[in-house]
């Protein structure tokens, strides 16, 4: 997929009266591969939470603050004179350390996302191979709308195999598993907090299953430090 495509969607992700939780991730992810075959969709489009609360019997899990890295994190923490170049360097390295982590990716590339901007801010993006597959990764800020975690997967399109979305520490998180025809799996997690989107997918390329776990993608979508 080219960077005008991604671009193009970011774009539309901040004009839209309604915009949605950020771009599809097997769209996204298939980028290069199936660029000629997919279009940038919407994962799920923004409902705001209503006044009432949350819906009964939804798990609420507190976890670390999400805004900043850890006080001792060598990628740094987020300055409000933070330039793009300062602001990719400290995501990358964040976004870096938390799947060496969890995979061996197969390659010693060091991770680098492209500033794409959208409105008055930037989103940023990447698509990194793991073996046999590959990883993607965006990162938006939002402008403080939030999803329903009872209509959230109600409104993917196209609908994936599995949904489940649950409140996690303020924000909404939404686990999809896609599944085509041919038995290729995607497996796919968007974190939306008031200031934050963060959407991670992974495909296993010509294999069927994915290069990470659910849970591994689940862990990454929900890294502290990921905020544009």
């Amino acid at each position: 997929m080219e960077d005008e495509d991604v671009r193009s969607a970011l774009k539309e992700y901040v004009t839209e009266a309604e915009p949605p939780v950020g771009l599809t991730g097997d769209g996204v992810l298939a980028a290069g591969r199936r660029s000629r075959r997919r279009r940038l969709t919407t994962v799920v489009a923004v409902v705001a939470l209503a006044a009432a609360g949350f819906p009964a019997g939804t798990a609420i899990i507190a976890l670390p603050e999400r805004n900043e890295p850890a006080a001792a994190s060598p990628c740094g923490a987020k300055s409000p004179e933070e330039t793009t170049e300062a602001a990719k360097a400290r995501l990358s390295c964040v976004l870096e350390a938390t799947v060496r982590a969890r995979v061996t990716l197969g390659s010693d590339t060091p991770f680098d996302l492209k500033a794409i901007p959208i409105g008055q801010g930037n989103g940023y993006h990447l698509v990194y191979p793991v073996r046999d597959g590959s990883l993607s990764v965006t990162v938006l800020p939002n402008n403080g709308t939030l999803l329903s975690t009872g209509t959230a997967c109600r409104r993917l399109n196209p609908a994936p195999a599995t949904c489940s979305a649950s409140l996690i520490d303020g924000g909404t998180l939404v686990e999809t598993t896609t599944k085509e025809n041919d038995g290729h799996v995607t497996y796919g997690a968007a974190y939306q907090t008031e200031t934050a989107i963060v959407e991670v997918s992974a495909d296993g390329g010509d294999n069927a299953r994915p290069p990470l776990s659910e849970a591994q993608v689940r862990e990454i979508a929900l890294t502290p430090g990921l905020v544009p």
